[in-house]
């Protein structure tokens, strides 16, 4: 601080500028870098940072960094590795070197989240250090497997994280890496809703393995998702990324299949470029459609795109070549099986398919499962799209009751596993709607006569656009915030900190919250969802109980949904800790539902008992919700 009372400004520019290491500042949404020192240019080769999106940094030896920085901003939570190549000449491997990286959050006073910010120090003399200690005991498989780890964390980086889901389309994928030995490769997937309200699929094949090969795919997938994006037709989009093959080495001979389905009335085209043509199922049996007659990439083949159309039911299955090639068997045969196993899929008939309501899940588990049972040398992508009947939207009117929470939570979870919707997605909207009822129960009908309950309304529906809308009413009174922002505001905090855009109406005759977020499934399909309780225990009551072993220690189960529940928890603790004089711990493990009103009592709790730890383990829906707030917890008390 200058002694006038202002910022020298040039001085901390300068300081920034000077500091050691890497510093790099980038801005969300078009992940644009808005500030570098001299150290990140220096490292990354580069006169000139500020300006630059990171799609634009393309050197393979610098995606680690390009990565981390975009799934900061994508998911809002830290990285940090402690030891991570940099290699900005690729030319020359020995001028990279090893870098103790860390990616935090850039947000602003509110919370809201504005970029990432990447701090990396060179710590190449301590790593090569540490290797030569470690040359006589390191074994070749363990490097292998290490960089093997290396290339499969920024591949799934590079593809899609989640494929779209409209009211019609259910859409899924799958990606198996060939052997060890091979690493990563170069195939390929991406679907998206267009602008004209079409599906778009892409299965591609880059020729190689290894980084190279994946940096390659990745900025093809660009140059095509980016094209159709704007509305291009698929033979333009191919254009743009024949001439962008033409000016990359390693993009020449790279196969794709391109597909766009309207999902309303089931017209598909689609064109191939040297790469196999997708494959229809539907009840009557599956036929591989006929290729569109174009070679790969760089060879300058005319273009031509065929059409079909889908019935109601029928499912589309985009591959790449290592689903049916194999060396232990002709490629009819290869193909004769893909069609069978891709029917006993559609049709789920066998106990373990039955389970699973959704064709193109199905079809991209047991498919690649099936074909590469045998192993495979070339890795595997399938990505299916099934024109479904849309789901039913959900209605429910109940009382504006606390013992309704649950049943409503319930269903909208339910309704959501129908959808198609991931984890993170269900817990979000599940926890949205928990909240807003909640508000509603407490606030909305305070003034009705004793013994009387007004009702909640809660509607939800997947739209054309590829977004989960719920709608929840009430038909009471809207109470203004209070003053004090820790009192009220906290729900909505934690529905935007969780991904959820919401809108609010008042009115006289009541208040209207909607709910959005983004209709997707997580991809691949293998990692696609996790199935955290359900049923009674999902409704199980609140308990709050002293632990056997440790008088100090309180276990919390059931769900801490409204504020009388969080009023006895906190009661409770308060009693075993003489008003904040005695240590406590508290154990979250068995909540089952943890809404605002918990998490401002535990908040409280933390700043009146000098002493209190909070246990949520990983993965509960208490440690999910405490992450989405940023309460500080604990995994485990070992």
């Amino acid at each position: 601080m200058a002694s006038d009372g202002f910022v020298d400004e040039a001085a901390v520019l300068r300081a920034f500028d000077d500091s050691p290491g890497i510093q790099i500042v980038v801005r969300a949404p078009e992940l644009r870098i808005v500030a570098a020192n001299r150290g990140a240019r220096e490292v990354l080769q580069r006169g000139h940072l500020v300006g630059v999106q990171l799609q634009d940094l393309r050197d393979p030896g610098i995606q680690t960094i390009v990565t981390a920085l975009s799934e900061v901003v994508r998911t809002g939570t830290r990285f940090h590795e402690d030891a991570i190549p940099v290699v900005a000449d690729w030319s020359d491997p020995s001028s990279g070197l090893w870098v103790d990286l860390q990616v935090t959050p850039w947000r602003d006073e509110s919370g809201a989240l504005l970029g990432a910010i990447a701090a990396g120090v060179d710590v190449t003399a301590r790593v090569r250090a540490a290797n030569l200690e470690r040359t006589g005991a390191a074994t070749a498989d363990e490097r292998l497997a290490r960089a093997r780890e290396v290339v499969l964390r920024l591949q799934g980086a590079l593809l899609p994280s989640t494929v779209p889901l409209l009211p019609r389309v259910d859409v899924a994928a799958s990606y198996l890496v060939a052997g060890l030995e091979q690493a990563a490769g170069g195939d390929w997937f991406d679907s998206a809703t267009l602008p004209d309200g079409r599906v778009s699929l892409t299965v591609g094949d880059v020729v190689g393995h290894g980084v190279e090969a994946s940096a390659i795919m990745s900025q093809l997938r660009a140059v095509l998702a980016a094209r159709l994006l704007e509305g291009a037709g698929i033979l333009d989009a191919l254009d743009a990324v024949e001439a962008f093959a033409g000016r990359v080495s390693g993009a020449f001979a790279a196969t794709l299949c391109v597909a766009l389905l309207d999902p309303h009335s089931g017209d598909l085209e689609y064109a191939t470029r040297g790469h196999p043509a997708p494959l229809v199922v539907g009840p009557d049996g599956a036929r591989i459609l006929p290729t569109t007659g174009d070679g790969p990439l760089g060879s300058r083949t005319e273009g031509r795109i065929s059409t079909t159309r889908l019935r109601d039911g029928d499912a589309i299955v985009l591959f790449t070549d290592g689903l049916v090639e194999n060396p232990h068997r002709p490629l009819r045969e290869g193909v004769a099986v893909l069609e069978a196993t891709a029917v006993d899929a559609y049709r789920g008939t066998s106990g373990a398919l039955s389970s699973n309501p959704s064709v193109a899940s199905r079809i991209c588990q047991h498919v690649p499962a099936v074909l590469t049972d045998g192993g495979f040398t070339d890795d595997v992508t399938v990505l299916a799209a099934h024109r479904r009947a849309a789901p039913a939207p959900l209605s429910l009117a109940v009382p504006a009751q606390p013992g309704q929470l649950a049943d409503v939570r319930g269903a909208v979870d339910g309704w959501c596993r129908g959808v198609g919707l991931g984890t993170r997605d269900r817990a979000a909207l599940v926890l949205g709607v928990s909240e807003v009822m909640a508000n509603a129960v407490e606030h909305a009908y305070r003034d009705a006569p004793e013994g009387e309950s007004g009702v909640v309304e809660i509607d939800a529906r997947i739209r054309d656009d590829a977004i989960i809308e719920v709608v929840v009413r009430d038909h009471g009174r809207w109470r203004e915030p209070d003053v004090d922002p820790g009192e009220r505001g906290r729900g909505f905090s934690m529905m935007a900190s969780a991904g959820l855009q919401v809108g609010v109406q008042t009115a006289s005759d009541g208040t209207t919250v909607t709910l959005e977020c983004p209709a997707r499934r997580p991809a691949p399909v293998d990692q696609a969802d996790v199935v955290v309780g359900g049923g009674a225990r999902d409704r199980a009551p609140l308990a709050v109980r002293t632990d056997r072993t440790d008088s100090h220690v309180v276990h919390v189960g059931g769900a801490v949904d409204h504020r009388a529940a969080a009023a006895q928890v906190q009661a409770e603790i308060l009693r075993l800790s003489r008003n904040g004089l005695v240590p406590v711990t508290i154990d979250l493990r068995d909540v089952v539902h943890l809404g605002s009103a918990g998490v401002r009592v535990l908040e409280s709790l933390l700043l009146t008992i000098d002493r209190l730890q909070v246990i949520a383990p990983a993965g509960t829906p208490a440690a999910q919700t405490l992450e989405v707030a940023g309460t500080p917890f604990v995994s485990s008390n070992g």
